[in-house]
């Protein structure tokens, strides 16, 4: 059987879960200060690799050329020793309190 889709190999520099930053280098924009999450890596488009971000604060998804993007050391969560329940490597922890529990 013949392949349909061929695997090329990515050139992105963030992978899905990482935790990015908007970087200064652009003009201000309405924007979420960050940190952003990466939820997807996207295709190149117009020579520019590109992504799909999410921010805890806004309700929707930005898509942004990867130029745009700076990594968010202070959000990551270093790599916990062998641990089933220690989040993955990029991922930030939160904790969530609810009232009346």
């Amino acid at each position: 059987m013949r392949q349909l889709h061929e695997q090329k190999s990515s050139r992105h520099s963030f992978i899905t879960g990482n935790v990015v930053r908007l970087s200064k280098r652009f003009p201000a924009r309405k924007a979420a200060p960050g940190p952003y999450h990466v939820v997807a890596q996207l295709p190149e488009r117009d020579g520019q690799l590109q992504y799909r971000i999410k921010s805890g604060c806004e309700p929707f998804y930005r898509t942004v050329k990867e130029n745009e993007l700076e990594s968010d050391v202070e959000g990551t969560v270093p790599a916990a020793p062998s641990n089933s329940s220690a989040p993955e490597p990029g991922v930030r922890a939160t904790r969530v309190m609810i009232e009346g529990r």
